[in-house]
């Protein structure tokens, strides 16, 4: 979810069809990814999913939502998000639940210790959950405890003591919450490795930093499903005397290029996803940001691209601006995602 100034989360996307990758080069159907988009709040309701598609004019083909673990005195029960697998399955999309292993406490986030859930505390909440999923049937994406390169987030730990033990302790907890998946069998559970765009703190700047860098989270191959990344244009609406940091103006490759490649060499066969992304309208053409996100994302094979459809922080909402321009680069699909997704789990999960 998007609450990092220098990285936020990406969203997958669609694209148009015949925009121009090059001198005479251009756009088949097949080169198309998926278009989504991304909500804040629970639950995703049918009602206020068609209510958002309506309001940006598009349909969404993949719907990223949050969801927070339980505290420890609130255990009893999976908390399984039924309602909003069903709202998005029967709306024609694939739900993406980012599952958060954090909660609320007097209004304060409160991260779940590594040692909790590797110790076995969560391995309950964790087996009903899977359960349920089992029972449901259809597959899903889990993005768990995304963003795992940023502070702001420090999985596993308090903020002061995220550093080089990190990643080891992140690689541990993916494994035993998929672990404990299979152990139900829970084979329509996809999981998504997903960092940030860009580290904080960043090991480019910071040689203290080196440990952060996204490959060194990473699970492995016989853990992970599919691939994600999250980032965000915040053009010129961030002001160091107002915010803290000054932004500027970047283009979909460059906020991605780097991670792309990292990606691609982690885990060359397998399909990545924006799963976070957004620009807003100060400091430069959003319309054109667009179209050159969509024809990078082709061009790249990504398996889709998501807008985060939230007013936080900045009004990310693609309809906000008023030029209608993005119901024109946006294509109506043209393709099935849950065929896709159906062909997908049946590969790898042979």
């Amino acid at each position: 979810m998007l609450r990092w100034p220098l990285g936020p989360v990406v969203m997958l996307g669609f694209f148009l069809c015949g925009l121009p990758l090059g001198a005479g080069e251009r756009v088949s159907a097949a080169d198309l990814p998926f278009w989504g988009l991304a909500f804040d709040g629970y639950p995703i309701t049918t009602e206020r999913l068609q209510q958002e598609e309506k309001a940006a004019g598009l349909t969404a083909q993949i719907v990223v939502f949050f969801l927070q673990w339980p505290s420890p005195e609130e255990l009893s029960g999976s908390a399984f998000p039924e309602e909003s697998l069903d709202a998005v399955w029967s709306n024609g999309g694939v739900p993406c639940l980012t599952w958060e292993p954090m909660y609320h406490r007097d209004g304060q986030e409160v991260t779940i210790p590594a040692e909790e859930i590797l110790g076995g505390r969560y391995d309950r909440y964790i087996l009903e959950f899977a359960g349920r999923a089992r029972t449901w049937g259809r597959p899903f994406l889990v993005r768990f405890a995304h963003e795992m390169n940023l502070e702001r987030y420090h999985w596993g730990t308090t903020r002061d003591r995220y550093g080089p033990e990190s990643p080891g302790n992140y690689r541990k907890m993916f494994r035993h919450v998929v672990s404990l998946f299979r152990q139900v069998g829970a084979r329509n559970a996809l999981w998504v490795f997903c960092p940030n765009a860009e580290s904080v703190p960043a090991p480019s700047h910071d040689p203290s930093a080196l440990w952060n860098r996204a490959g060194h989270y990473y699970p492995g191959d016989s853990w992970v499903d599919l691939l994600g990344m999250d980032g965000y244009n915040w053009g010129t609406s961030q002001v160091r005397d107002v915010n803290g940091w000054d932004s500027r103006w970047q283009g979909f490759e460059e906020i991605f290029g780097p991670l792309h490649l990292e990606l691609q060499g982690l885990a060359p066969d397998k399909p990545i996803f924006v799963l976070e992304t957004a620009s807003v309208t100060a400091g430069g053409d959003r319309g054109r940001w667009l179209r050159e996100a969509l024809e990078t994302a082709a061009r790249w094979g990504l398996a889709g691209l998501v807008w985060f459809q939230v007013e936080k922080d900045c009004d990310w909402r693609i309809q906000s601006g008023g030029d209608g321009r993005h119901r024109e680069i946006v294509p109506v699909p043209t393709r099935s995602v849950q065929e896709w997704i159906g062909d997908f789990v049946k590969r790898v999960r042979q």
